[in-house]
């Protein structure tokens, strides 16, 4: 049987055969995103709160339906809307409504059609064969084909920023091959269950609109890859097609009209996305209705004001992410786990989430419950300042050799109460901080090197990928340092076999066993100081439904989800 004749496998990533790797690096994946979307519907939107969503495909819509518009809102500029470039929450969600990948993530942490119906994996687990679904077109009206889908994955690995370095070691461009005019296969290196999780990052671009925009570029007859083009305009086959945008104030989208897509039936046409930071604004917004739906990070006083509003509500829903305090164990005196051992003992953990960031849960070990792979009896620190100092007195370092750095976003007020907490907590067991607010950009650029990096840092992740691996390899893997999301700077050869031995594992049952190992063996190191497991926040008005936490950051904000 060939690989192209295999049956579909019903996949969940819980399932994939998993492979050992030897990945090159992780390439810098852009700001988590501390941020938020948030969105109003007009007056005139009926029936939102419909249990279902029935599908309606493609059609133009009606006067009455024009005026369904939802209007978000960001807290930062959205760099690029160039799917070879973006990472971070503001870009995936640009780009996730504008352009198709090839499958998508479930809220459940599977993996669902997209733009190919049907996908096969070969029994040496090397080849891949996704076949197409027939009735997808690009906004420009162009089909389309395998071969946009080749083209997506060279340019992207071509350019080599965004999400390439995941590929890295894994893919070679050579062995994507267009098969016929609706199927391609990707042939790997080697075996790596990631990689259809991984698929979900890149997204299809049209070919013959960017060939036929290119400017001078260092990429032979590719020139520049249409970089500068397509930053300002859209190439995708999404739901939504691009109607503005400017990266200092907003973008705005509006419904494709030859969408294969699947709306609600009070899905909406226009979605108006603009910058509001200041929470005083979004709160007198809520109020008057000019906003139906809140950033995700708003202050705890905004969320309580909208609780108290005639006609809102706040929806809490559980994220596949943490609020780690990265520790940089590569630097003394972190480099000792006595140390580190007294810090994670130290800190009062349920302080943050009682009066810090309420409606929150304090952390269990090194990943969120919300994965299935989640060990539920892994080592947790709590607050016991008694044997924080024990560990002190055993650690090689005197607490006042050094002053710790504590390191946040200084944007985010609840970052600095946390880091206040922080400091108050370590004084009172010996341990000396410095609050040290730095902006993202800062943060991210400090995170390159074990020398820059400060001791302590506060972070969200939770993946970029709908696979346990996306935490696992992106945090603690050796390969993956001097990043923001490992700015722990491991260097651990026993984390690393147990790390490849999960990716190499294909029983599942067997490979969560591996996985429950290791959250384990993290925690006995005490890389982190794990504070809480995200729980996404978000005011709404009562007439907004839709909203699917996904396992991959950003792509719950896919538009056609709401109503």
């Amino acid at each position: 049987m060939s690989d192209r004749e295999l049956p579909k496998r019903q996949i969940d990533i819980s399932g994939i055969l998993n492979s050992k790797s030897r990945r090159q690096f992780l390439a810098s994946l852009g700001t988590i995103g501390a941020l938020g979307i948030a969105g109003c519907t007009s007056s005139s939107d009926s029936n939102s709160n419909s249990e279902a969503s029935s599908g309606e495909t493609g059609t133009t819509t009606s006067a009455s339906e024009n005026d369904r518009t939802l209007r978000a809102n960001i807290s930062q500029q959205i760099g690029t809307i160039d799917p070879a470039k973006g990472t971070d929450y503001v870009q995936s969600m640009a780009l996730i409504n504008m352009y198709d990948s090839l499958v998508f993530p479930t809220g459940s942490g599977s993996i669902e059609p997209a733009l190919a119906t049907e996908w096969s994996i070969s029994d040496d687990n090397l080849t891949y064969t996704f076949n197409l679904r027939e009735d997808a077109v690009f906004h420009s009206g162009n089909d389309v084909t395998a071969e946009d889908v080749k083209f997506s994955f060279e340019r992207l690995m071509d350019i080599g920023q965004g999400f390439a370095g995941n590929f890295a070691g894994v893919l070679d461009t050579e062995n994507i091959t267009v098969e016929n005019n609706s199927t391609v296969s990707f042939k790997l290196s080697e075996p790596f269950s990631p990689f259809l999780a991984m698929v979900v990052l890149v997204q299809v671009v049209d070919k013959q609109l960017i060939m036929d925009n290119l400017a001078d570029g260092e990429y032979g007859d590719r020139g520049d890859y249409g970089q500068g083009f397509i930053n300002e305009n859209d190439a995708g086959s999404g739901a939504y097609e691009l109607q503005s945008f400017t990266p200092g104030s907003g973008i705005t989208f509006s419904r494709f009209p030859d969408a294969y897509h699947e709306f609600p039936e009070d899905g909406f046409n226009t979605v108006d996305v603009s910058i509001i930071t200041e929470n005083s604004t979004v709160q007198s917004q809520m109020r008057s209705g000019d906003l139906d739906m809140t950033g995700q990070y708003q202050s705890s006083e905004t969320y309580q004001a909208i609780e108290n509003m005639d006609g809102a509500r706040v929806v809490r829903k559980p994220e596949f992410g943490l609020l780690y305090m990265k520790i940089n164990t590569q630097k003394p005196p972190c480099d000792d786990v006595k140390f580190r051992e007294a810090m994670a003992w130290g800190f009062d953990y349920e302080q943050v989430v009682n009066d810090i960031v309420p409606n929150k849960k304090p952390a269990q070990g090194p990943i969120a419950p919300k994965w299935d792979v989640h060990d539920p009896d892994v080592l947790q620190p709590s607050y016991d300042p008694e044997r924080a100092r024990a560990a002190l007195e055993e650690s090689k370092y005197d607490p006042g050799e050094f002053t710790i750095k504590n390191t946040f976003t200084a944007s985010y007020g609840f970052q600095e109460r946390i880091g206040l907490l922080f400091k108050d907590n370590m004084k009172d067991i010996g341990i000396d901080v410095e609050l040290n607010p730095q902006t993202w950009g800062t943060i991210t650029d400090l995170a390159t090197s074990v020398e820059d990096t400060p001791h302590t840092n506060q972070v969200f992740w939770g993946g970029k990928y709908p696979s346990p691996d996306s935490v696992f390899y992106s945090k603690f893997h050796s390969e993956a340092a001097d990043t923001w999301i490992s700015m722990n700077h491991l260097q651990d050869e026993e984390l690393d076999s147990m790390i490849e031995e999960a990716r190499a594992t294909a029983d599942p049952a067997r490979r969560a066993e591996v996985y429950r190992n290791l959250q384990s063996e993290i925690a006995s190191k005490y890389t982190d100081i794990n504070v809480y497991h995200m729980v996404k926040s978000i005011g709404l008005r009562e007439d907004v439904e839709g909203l699917t936490i996904r396992p991959a950051g950003g792509y719950e904000y896919r538009f056609r989800d709401l109503r």
